[in-house]
């Protein structure tokens, strides 16, 4: 039940980051921001998995 609640205040955090840059006409680089700090999470993730599969050796 706990991440839900995060999720779901995360998710409408940057529903609310998305809206005020719409309202500035800055939503393209709100994206691409977006996509840049998922992109860096992703190979966070991917580098954490890789080391738990080559220690399980």
């Amino acid at each position: 039940m706990g991440w839900q609640i995060i999720v779901a205040a995360m998710a409408g955090y940057l529903v609310l980051l998305g809206r005020s840059a719409w309202k500035q006409g800055e939503f393209r680089q709100f994206l691409r921001s977006l996509a840049i700090v998922g992109t860096l999470c992703a190979l966070v993730a991917g580098a954490v998995a890789l080391a738990m599969l080559l220690d399980r050796t």
